[in-house]
């Protein structure tokens, strides 16, 4: 039997920073904000074939390793790794403070 692929599955509040980011920069420039969403979903798809690319989330208290975190544009996201999905846990602009959860 093959290695199962993780279904991604979002936090409603990871997804509504999300959203309102993408909001405040489709203000300045909607073309800028379309090409953010593309790259962020991008680097999100591709998490399911290889969770732990990316480096153990440093802002999770207590973290067992299993919230990992990356950056792009600006924005920070970090996400759960489950034995069944991946949870989009957070998203934060960088230029916020840094904040652990």
């Amino acid at each position: 039997m093959g290695k199962q692929i993780r279904q991604i599955r979002w936090d409603d509040s990871a997804l509504q920073s999300f959203v309102d980011l993408l909001d405040n920069i489709k203000q300045n420039s909607p073309a800028n904000a379309k090409r953010v969403k593309t790259r962020i979903m991008n680097l999100i798809k591709a998490l399911p074939a290889n969770p732990e690319m990316y480096k153990e989330d440093e802002l999770k208290s207590e973290n067992d390793g299993s919230y990992r975190v990356f950056n792009r544009d600006s924005i920070r996201v970090s996400y759960k790794i489950e034995r069944k999905v991946i949870i989009i846990a957070r998203v934060r602009h960088s230029s916020q403070e840094p904040i652990s959860y």
